[in-house]
């Protein structure tokens, strides 16, 4: 699997009206981790501050989403297995990684729409 510029594809998704519709009010970190490659956004009020490849400890997120490398792959394949078209059925029956908070629930539409991108861009 080709590595993803997640950094970059974030920024270019803010100008995406489903995607930063879906973000407004978020405040905090949201980590995206491909394989040991992590990325953490910072949000304040559903404005993109940074985006940054680097590791920081999954308690200090609000909402984490954490895959294999063969996860990322299904997932982001032009037209995704059962079960990996989304994040939350890719977590319950394949295993991926995602924090079980209010928050991660709350913006699962911007979550799904932003691997809809990444999808797009993978493709």
């Amino acid at each position: 699997m080709p590595k993803i510029d997640v950094p970059t594809i974030v920024r270019e998704a803010m100008k995406d009206p489903e995607f930063s519709r879906e973000m407004r009010f978020f405040d905090g970190l949201l980590k995206i981790a491909i394989a040991d490659d992590e990325t953490i956004l910072e949000f304040s009020d559903g404005k993109l501050l940074s985006a940054q490849a680097k590791s920081i400890p999954d308690e200090k997120c609000q909402i984490f989403v954490k895959g294999t490398a063969e996860h990322w792959e299904k997932m982001l394949a032009r037209y995704p297995a059962p079960f990996y078209q989304c994040l939350q059925t890719t977590a319950v029956k394949h295993g991926l990684k995602m924090s079980v908070t209010n928050q991660t629930y709350a913006y699962l539409p911007a979550l799904n729409r932003l691997l809809q991108i990444l999808r797009e861009k993978n493709n």
